[in-house]
């Protein structure tokens, strides 16, 4: 989020919003705003601009209004000043014979969510783990399928992005893949029909994926800065053609595509552990969210929550909160289920697939229930159990 702070006068809130928020941006005239907003097509914006008249609010009458802007107008206390504003399309409008900076900070913070309505019914989720080995990609990966599969009337995404060789094609029984992610900046033109001919995979009926890069030399493509604009338009295209997205970003890294990515995203998880070095590593990286103004659609998931020599629950939320402006905690806990787990890891298989009733997709449910409010119909149900007693039988035949 990048907060435009549009004031002849009052330098002081500006100063404190830098110390608030990562990305501030300062300009003098509404001019030099509408300028920096044409070239602004993926990050949200917050206007927060300070008026004298009623003139200068008719300015605003100038900008084609995208749906990442929020605009906050500071100005004197009149109806007709308050109605123009509200006219033309202003979001909240703030008396300035009282100026409050922690009520303007509210209205910035507030923007992420009338923002993230603006865009419409499609969810896109970005997972990122703080180191290797915390199982972003199979928590990530078994979440998708079995979303496609408590939902068989929505459309449901994978997406790779991970700086590191992709096996998430090998779950998917991609074993080689022609295209990945690595291709889509090559393409001419945005259609599903060239996306289907360079990356994008058909699971099942309503499961896709775009597997990640297949050779390391590949990370240079995803950290070009002339792809970034071709990633982001890519994903702005695809969410309308599909229900959920979740993205795998691998390891969280300080990368232009990466955050423009968060940026993007109705929710981002974060996959720890409960070990001390893992929470000192996630508070260094939630340090970054809490300037990015990402803190309200931020979830911390912890996995292999039960394992011994973790620290608690309590003790986490302990550390996570000292010395940061918000009450970080962790949001959901996966258990340690490492006997299935790892037999299936070791077969690249999916977890959902193979164990539809283990203690981990139980878990992997509970937090699509309480992260996505899937809710089953009769119908979508019976499929379901459906599948998980023939996964089941399929099963039993193996050992016999």
């Amino acid at each position: 989020m990048t907060v435009a702070y549009v004031s002849r006068v009052d330098k002081e809130c500006y100063v404190d919003l830098i110390d608030e928020f990562t990305n501030v941006e300062n300009f003098s005239h509404i001019d030099e705003f509408i300028n920096f907003y044409a070239a602004s097509h993926n990050k949200d914006i917050v206007l927060l601009y300070r008026v004298d008249s009623i003139e200068e609010i008719q300015l605003l009458d100038n900008i084609n209004f995208r749906d990442n802007l929020f605009i906050v107008v500071v100005g004197e206390a009149s109806v007709e000043a308050s109605l123009l504003a509200g006219k033309i399309g202003v979001d909240k409008y703030i008396d300035s014979a009282t100026p409050d900076v922690e009520t303007v900070k509210d209205a910035i913070k507030a923007s992420q969510t009338v923002i993230k309505e603006r865009r419409g019914v499609s969810n896109i989720s970005v997972f990122t783990g703080i180191s290797g080995g915390v199982g972003t990609t199979t928590i990530t990966m078994n979440l998708a399928k079995n979303m496609a599969l408590n939902n068989l009337d929505k459309n449901v995404l994978f997406l790779d992005f991970a700086h590191t060789k992709a096996i998430s094609n090998l779950f998917f029984d991609v074993i080689r893949p022609n295209k990945t992610i690595a291709d889509i900046p090559t393409l001419q033109q945005l259609s599903m029909e060239d996306l289907l001919s360079n990356g994008l995979e058909k699971v099942n009926n309503n499961l896709y994926f775009i597997s990640g890069i297949q050779k390391h030399t590949d990370k240079d493509v995803l950290t070009k800065a002339d792809n970034i604009q071709a990633y982001l338009s890519f994903i702005t295209y695809i969410k309308d053609k599909f229900d959920y997205i979740f993205i795998d970003v691998g390891v969280f890294e300080d990368s232009d595509l990466e955050i423009d990515i968060q940026e993007l995203a109705d929710n981002i998880f974060v996959i720890t552990e409960f070990s001390i070095p893992s929470m000192a590593i996630l508070k260094t990286y939630i340090n970054i969210i809490d300037k990015s103004g990402w803190f309200n659609k931020t979830h911390i998931i912890a996995n292999r929550a039960d394992s011994f020599g973790s620290v608690t629950q309590d003790e986490a939320t302990k550390i996570l909160s000292k010395g940061l402006k918000h009450n970080f905690k962790i949001d959901f806990s996966l258990p340690n289920d490492a006997m299935h787990l790892r037999e299936c890891w070791n077969e690249a298989q999916l977890v959902c697939d193979v164990y539809p009733s283990s203690p981990f997709i139980k878990k992997i449910e509970e937090l699509e229930n309480h992260f996505f409010h899937i809710v089953e119909d009769e119908t979508v149900a019976l499929k379901h159990q459906l599948h998980k007693k023939e996964t089941l039988f399929s099963k039993v035949k193996q050992w016999l």
